[in-house]
Parts: structure tokens; sequence; C-alpha cells
């Protein structure tokens, strides 16, 4: 009998003992198909820039994450609302998000692939957003080439439609329901690479303000700190410009 109860004691203790080590895991969101940031390879798992840093960071961090893949134009409103509490999404810290949520440091800013074009059918001949009066430029939900094409839409005269993702606008550009899409210049290359009758062509019109791309976190989050002591290691040992040559160059 005392030997079933010393082994009933040290199933419970070892049991107390797994608790204790349980790691917690942090729910980082994204959005795929906005390449070459996030998007799904051919085994259905998220791979890209984005994916490869925040999972380096987390090492160094030392959290492990958990991945939800989410429609772009929610993210902001999730960290608002406390939902949750980190996202990297090639978000950029623009003033206006920056009195809801908070940001780590910027960790890509580069000026040649952080410009904007616009994607259309070659055929359609485009050099500029002046030649898109009376056209429908379609943007992705929530992003600032929505800003853009927001705030220069009286100047221009044309119309702006809106979808959550990118593939969406691509294909309605390829029917012709939409003349153009918006795009950061490293997405349009993307792009062009599985569409050959597709042209781009570099937009200068920008919104103000906006310094490249950065880790969101709800308000006041404790892992800005963490994130970006991280983020300072991953500079200094060159892993983030390891990823950085991987992805862009």
């Amino acid at each position: 009998m005392k030997k079933y109860i010393l082994l009933v004691v040290l199933v419970f203790v070892l049991a107390l003992s797994g608790c204790d080590e349980k790691e917690d895991v942090l729910v980082v969101l994204t959005s795929s198909g906005y390449e070459p940031y996030e998007m799904v390879d051919t085994n259905g798992e998220l791979t890209g820039f984005d994916i490869e840093l925040m999972e380096a960071l987390a090492e160094e961090v030392g959290v492990v994450i958990e991945w939800k893949d989410v429609n772009f134009d929610g993210i902001i409103a999730s960290l608002q609302s406390g939902s949750y509490e980190v996202a990297i999404a090639g978000i950029s810290p623009t003033a206006a998000r920056d009195e809801v949520i908070d940001f780590s440091s910027v960790y890509y800013n580069s000026e040649s692939g952080l410009l904007n074009n616009l994607v259309f059918e070659t055929t359609a001949g485009y050099e500029s957003l002046s030649d898109f009066e009376g056209k429908i430029i379609g943007a992705q939900l929530g992003t600032i080439q929505a800003d853009i094409l927001d705030e220069y839409s009286s100047v221009y005269g044309y119309t702006v439609e809106l979808r959550a993702q990118n593939s969406q606008l691509v294909e309605e550009v390829k029917i012709g329901t939409i003349d153009a899409v918006l795009l950061e210049n490293l997405v349009a290359d993307s792009i062009l690479e599985l569409n050959s009758t597709f042209s781009k062509v570099v937009v200068e019109e920008s919104t103000d303000s906006i310094y490249g791309n950065a880790i969101a976190f709800s308000e006041d989050s404790e892992y800005v700190a963490l994130f970006n002591e991280a983020l300072k290691t991953l500079e200094e040992n060159d892993t983030l410009q390891s990823l950085i040559d991987k992805w862009f160059n």
C-alpha cells in the first residue's frame, strides 16, 4: 500500500514539474499573399522574409510562436482591441496607426523596395497616374497603397476598388474589371515574375511619414522592448542582413 501511495505521489510531482516547464505560446498575426514578405509554400506552410525574421526573433527572445494567417485589414483592429498582441505583415508605422498601437524599431526600409508601383496589362501602356482618369485602380484593404489611392483619386479622377487579397486584384486586372493595382515594389516584382503580360510603373506620389516596415504590437505590450533588443542582436550578428539578401536580392 505504501509503495502504491509513493508511486501516486511521484506521478503527481512529475506532472506538476511538466506543467512548470510548459512554454508560453505567443500568437502572431500575419497576412499571406504578400510576396516576398509572407506567402504559403507548396506544402501549405507559411514562408517569406517576415516569417523567417519573426521566427529568428522569437528564438532570440525565448518564446514559442503560433502563426495566425488573417486578412490584412483586420490586423490593426485586432491589436487595438487587445484580441492579439503581435503582428508582422509588411506593416508601415504611420502616424495614424501609432495612435492606437505600438511598433518595434523599423527592420526594413530600403527606398527601392518600398516604392509603390502600378501593375497592369502591358498592352494598356500606362505611364503615370495621370493616365487613369475615368479608370479603376485597386489596392488591398487596410494598406498604405489604399491610403495613397484615396488621397489622390480626386486629383487624377480615377475610382478606387479595395479587396481583401492582392490575388483577387491581380485576377480582376486579368479579366479587365480593374485597370491596375497599386503595390509595393517588391510585391509588384513577384507578381510580374508570374505574369508575363504585366508591366509596372513607379508612382511618385506617397503619403507623409512612411518609414519602412516594423513589427506591430498592442499598446503597452511587454514584447516591444524584448523584440527591439532581439532585433538589435540580429542586426549586430548579421542575421537580419542575411535574410534581406536571401529574400530581396
